[in-house]
This record gives structure tokens, C-alpha cells and sequence, in this order.
């Protein structure tokens, strides 16, 4: 391992500070970003350019301080697990060094600045939860992650080691946004006065200057991964109203901007949008699972709940891909996990049905699908292999009466085949109280319980209003 360490090291060194001339990494090292045997670094790609350049300084310091003593005992897991991480999540042309054993430097080489940002975010996030998760009391903040573009010249002005550079990307607190295209090694002659990066018009309206400014900016294409980034991840406890107790942690993905679950935003400059649930399915799994490793080492107890869509666990090449995650979690850990089927086209048969369920009966002990709240499906779908339906309050329905009389059919209708009724996504008390009047079994929605961080954590959550809607004392 050290001499691995030592090669990379000298890798980055002759990447960063090496003359034009200086020998490329062996063939077969992660640091080769160029073609193999094709010479140095620098002329194996034209113009004598690296695609992307993004350095990410991860660092364990507050990690260091919060186990005190502890500390020596707990350094090789915490490095095995972030070297596991590393292996996951890195591609081959990627750089990333020990430098000491409280920081790590990566280097993207192929990812453009917003896909590189949204990488490191992953990455930093991941060591985060795995890594509190590990530690005898948990803070807000653990493991720290600084991003930065860098530019060939300015490193050489500014550094003269791999100490100096550690220090100046960890100076990088806001990178400044560039836009797609941006070089490692920037042009002979270039400066950052070049830069004709358009601004967005902001307040009211525009000011004289923004008359001129161009716009392009503002209207380009974005990639998944760009989508991804603006959204952010937590849990919905859903209440038991038999248990009277929150049991059940359903992961989800929030669109930041628009605050709606990801997969109900439509946005007009996504690039690819036929791809994005199946990456939205996977976003979901990964929060899941990385939230079910914290819910059990720390000592909390409960059913993660992951959503997918039909096709995503239907289809075999996407399948494969989505339960190749699922097939990492040890087999005692299964009755933990519950998957929701979402998305079903109209008109699927029973028999498809009961095909997925098949697939997805060995990595979950809970199963549940999401239909419109429609009986005649329940007739359909209960003996596929399901242990519950989940559904949603009519939002087209004006008459109050009508509302009640659909749901009490959906849920008595469930109840008759022995199945659980999940009324989710419910804003207002009146919303609580229409589903609980209704005879359903489970609860979910922030008028229930707002977003949290850890599935199992109900410390803070109140079901006071739930049980008065129910009539409990």
C-alpha cells in the first residue's frame, strides 16, 4: 500500500509540477489520464489540454478530535471504509492520494466542472454518513470536503508540494461556477480576465449592463448529474396507526428549487429526461441503504422504505444494474428493507406484477404498491405477492363527500384482503384527519412528520395530532 501511495504521489507531482517532458504513470495506473504509451500527461490529448480539473480535499480532522484517544483504534476502519468508497465511486482515469491520515486528495480528470462538484458531493456525503455511523455520538458536521478548479500556472506561482496544494485547494471555500468546457491546464497567454462566463439578470428585472450581457448561459441543456445535484435526500416516517408509533422511513429525493419529490418535476432543460428516473431510482436506493446503515449502528430500529419505478425493476439490463446494489446488503439485514413499486403503467396484468414482486422478494421484507386510489386495482394486484398498497389523497376531487367515500372504499377494500393502506404525501391536518377517518393503517406526509435525516431517529417527531385525529387518549 505505501509503495501504491508513493507511485501516486509521484504521479501527481510530475502532473502538477513536472516539465512537458516528464514520463507519464506506468500503464495501468489510475493516474493515467491519457491514452496508454502515448508519452506524457500533458501532450495525450490535443491542444495539450485535460478534459476537466477538479481537485476535492476530503478531511477528517473534526473526525480526529471528536474520538480523541480513540482515534488510533479507529483509523484503519475508517480508512478501509473510505478506500471502499473510493473504489466504488471512482472511475479508472481518477486520482485520488492519502496524503495523511486526516486528508485524501482526489483528482477528476474526465468529468466537467458540474458533473466533477456533483461527484465530490456524493463522495463527501457517503463518508459522511458511513463514517458518523462509526462514531460514538454524532454532530452536524464531520467530514469536511473542499472543491476546486486549478489552473497549471497559477499552482506553480502559488505551491512548491503536494503540502502547498493540499493548503490552497483547502482555501477554495466557494469555487467560482465556470462553464462547461473548462480546461486543466489553461491556454498559453489565457487569463482569468478572458472569462466571458454570462451572469443571470437577478432582483426585479435587468440593469443597464444586463441589456448587453448574453443569455446563453441561462438557457443551456442540463445533464442528470446536474439535476441530481439540486436535490437533496432525507426520510418521511410514516405512522403506524396500529403500532402508534413511527415504524416505517420512506427515502426520498426533494427537488430543491421547486421543493416537489424529484420525480414529479418536469424540467424543460434537462437534456436527457428519458434517463432520469432510472438514475432518480438509484439515487433513492443509495440514500436508502446509506441511511439504513446509520439507522442500525446507531442503535435505532425500523423499515427503510425504497421506491422504484416499474420499469426500472421490470426491464432486465436495468434491473441487473439496480440489484446489483441491493445484492451488497447482507441477506440478515433484508427484513429491514421494504420497496415500493411506483409507476405502474394502466393496464399492466396481475401476471407482470406478480413477476416483480418475485424478483425484489429476496432483498426486502416488505413489499408495497403504489396505485391510484382506485379499488378495482386492489382486486387486481392483491395476490401478487405484495404485503400493502400505498396512495394518495384525489386531488382533482372538489366534493368533500366524494373524497371520503373513494378512500373508504380503498381502504376497507384493502383491509378485506388482508392488506396494508398507505395514505402518503399528506400536507394539512385535514388531510391526516380524512385518512385516518377512512380506516388506513399508515400515515406519511410532512403534516404527519417533517423530512428527517436518519430512518429509525423519532426523537423530536410528535404524533400528538395524529392520535387526536385517530381518537386515541
Amino acid at each position: 500500500m505505501a509503495q501504491s501511495n508513493k507511485s501516486l504521489l509521484d504521479s501527481l507531482g510530475n502532473f502538477f509540477f513536472g516539465e512537458d517532458d516528464a514520463p507519464r504513470p506506468a500503464q495501468g495506473s489510475s493516474a493515467a489520464a491519457g491514452k496508454p504509451g502515448s508519452g506524457n500527461m500533458k501532450s495525450a490529448l490535443p491542444g495539450g489540454k485535460i478534459p476537466a480539473g477538479t481537485l476535492q480535499l476530503i478531511g477528517l480532522q473534526n473526525v480526529r478530535e471528536m474520538l480523541g484517544t480513540l482515534w488510533p483504534q479507529r483509523i484503519e476502519h475508517i480508512h478501509s471504509l473510505i478506500e471502499a468508497i473510493f473504489r466504488r465511486r471512482l472511475d479508472p482515469a481518477d486520482v485520488h492520494y492519502k496524503v495523511d491520515d486526516e486528508n485524501y486528495l482526489i483528482l477528476f480528470t474526465r468529468l466537467g466542472r458540474q458533473e466533477a462538484a456533483f461527484k465530490a458531493k456524493v463522495i463527501a456525503d457517503e463518508i459522511q454518513k458511513l463514517v458518523a455511523g462509526d462514531m460514538p455520538e454524532q454532530q452536524d458536521l464531520i467530514v469536511t470536503s473542499n472543491v476546486a478548479d486549478v489552473d497549471r500556472s497559477l499552482v506553480i506561482e502559488k505551491v512548491d508540494s503536494l503540502k502547498d496544494l493540499v493548503e490552497y485547494v483547502r482555501s477554495q471555500t466557494a469555487p467560482v461556477a465556470r462553464e462547461a468546457g473548462i480546461t486543466f491546464f489553461e491556454e498559453a497567454g489565457a487569463s482569468q480576465a478572458d472569462d466571458q462566463s454570462p451572469h443571470a439578470a437577478v432582483g426585479a428585472g435587468p440593469d443597464l449592463a444586463d441589456l448587453d450581457q448574453s443569455l446563453v448561459g441561462l438557457f443551456q441543456k442540463k445533464t442528470t448529474a446536474a439535476f441530481l445535484k439540486e436535490c437533496r435526500a432525507g426520510f418521511y416516517p410514516a405512522y403506524s396507526l396500529r403500532r402508534r408509533g413511527f415504524t416505517a422511513f420512506d427515502a426520498v429525493a426533494i427537488h430543491t428549487p421547486s421543493n416537489l419529490p424529484a420525480d414529479m418535476v418536469n424540467d424543460p432543460f434537462l437534456d436527457k429526461p428519458e434517463e432520469l428516473p432510472f438514475y432518480l431510482d438509484r439515487y433513492i436506493l443509495t440514500t436508502g441503504l446509506l441511511g439504513l446503515h446509520r439507522m442500525l449502528t446507531g442503535g435505532h430500529r425500523g423499515v427503510v422504505m425504497i421506491s422504484a419505478s416499474f420499469d426500472t425493476l421490470a426491464m432486465s439490463k436495468l434491473r441487473d444494474v439496480y440489484f446489483a446494489r441491493l445484492k451488497e446488503v447482507p441477506g440478515g439485514l433484508t427484513k429491514f428493507i421494504g420497496i415500493i413499486v411506483r409507476n405502474i403503467p394502466t393496464g399492466t396484468p396481475a401476471s407482470r406484477i406478480a413477476e416483480v414482486m418475485a424478483y425484489i422478494q429476496p432483498f426486502c421484507g416488505t413489499r408495497i404498491l403504489r396505485i391510484p386510489p382506485d379499488f378495482k386495482l386492489i382486486d387486481l394486484y392483491a395476490s401478487s405477492g405484495g404485503h400493502g398498497f400505498a396512495t394518495w389523497l384525489p386531488s382533482d376531487e372538489q366534493d368533500a363527500g366524494k373524497t371520503f367515500q373513494t378512500m373508504s372504499t380503498f381502504a376497507k377494500r384493502a383491509a378485506l384482503h388482508r392488506q396494508e393502506c398507505i395514505i402518503t404525501d399528506l400536507a394539512t391536518s385535514d388531510d391526516v384527519s380524512t385518512a385516518i377517518a377512512v380506516g388506513c393503517t399508515y400515515v406519511t406526509g410532512l403534516a404527519g412528520a417533517p423530512l428527517i435525516d436518519t430512518p429509525g431517529v423519532v426523537e423530536g417527531l410528535t404524533a400528538a395530532h395524529i392520535l387526536r385525529h385517530a381518537g386515541f387518549s
